[in-house]
């Protein structure tokens, strides 16, 4: 098993791909660290695990909140003696014409999207530095690369995902610590579904000729990911096998992104 007794934060691990992610690093014999506001989400997911405290544990937390992200550490640091693995998965997407977003809608999306993945990874950045060990993979997304419309807010977010990904690469290297971001095309995900309802509203066409359009018809190999697709690309990059890679983007859209 590639990740046997690795002890892993996984943010928004409550549901859709933190919780394939979750499974599939406590199915490579990982400890996993469920960290998700939703505190019922969080716990489903340990159930699903199905292993105990010894191997999943749930902690409800909102990462961008600099006290519940340190506290979040500390209770991982407690029940398992350090962190080897962060996953900064937690995020979401609300759609919007440039001409209507409103300022809190771009607030909230560079709160939870982007300053959450800089505090969890500067608190776990001390635990790594003492065993000279340490994988962040940072989820960012084919709007991190290539823009789409109405997506104005999500894009920056993305974007600046992957520079902040890249910037702490280049800092953390010498010191055995990788950092590297995953890029998904569209996920089979209830995000996914609510993102499609809102572009198919704002462009005036139904929601199956907008899936079909723009996600679909779009991906070479002519389907959308799925949760476990992500999962097993952000176990590689946490594994030995990836201890190589850093500052790297990794798609995984079916061949929609290509860069």
């Amino acid at each position: 098993m590639r990740l046997e007794n690795r002890v892993a934060i996984v943010t928004g691990g409550g549901s859709g791909i933190g919780r394939a992610i979750c499974i599939r690093i406590c199915e490579e014999g990982g400890k996993v660290v469920i960290a998700d506001v939703n505190a019922d989400g969080a716990e489903e997911t340990s159930r699903r695990i199905g292993k105990g405290q010894s191997q999943a544990i749930a902690v409800p937390a909102d990462i961008t909140n600099k006290e519940q992200v340190r506290s979040l550490v500390a209770r991982t640091e407690r029940a398992f003696g350090h962190v080897d693995i962060l996953v900064n998965n937690a995020g979401t997407d609300i759609k919007g014409a440039i001409a209507e977003i409103k300022e809190e809608t771009w607030d909230f999306l560079m709160s939870l999207n982007l300053k959450g993945t800089f505090l969890c990874t500067q608190a776990v950045v001390p635990s790594m530095r003492k065993r000279r060990y340490g994988r962040i993979i940072n989820m960012s997304s084919m709007a991190g690369k290539t823009g789409e419309p109405f997506t104005s807010a999500y894009c920056a977010t993305k974007f600046g995902v992957i520079g902040f990904t890249q910037a702490v690469a280049v800092e953390l290297g010498k010191e055995n610590i990788t950092v590297n971001a995953v890029c998904p095309g569209p996920v089979e995900t209830e995000l996914i579904q609510k993102s499609i309802t809102q572009s198919a509203q704002i462009a005036g066409v139904s929601f199956e000729e907008y899936k079909q359009k723009f996600f679909i018809g779009l991906t070479p190999m002519g389907r959308m990911a799925t949760p476990v697709d992500v999962a097993r690309a952000v176990v590689f990059l946490a594994s030995d096998e990836a201890e190589f890679i850093t500052g790297a983007t990794l798609n995984v859209s079916g061949g929609r992104e290509m860069h």
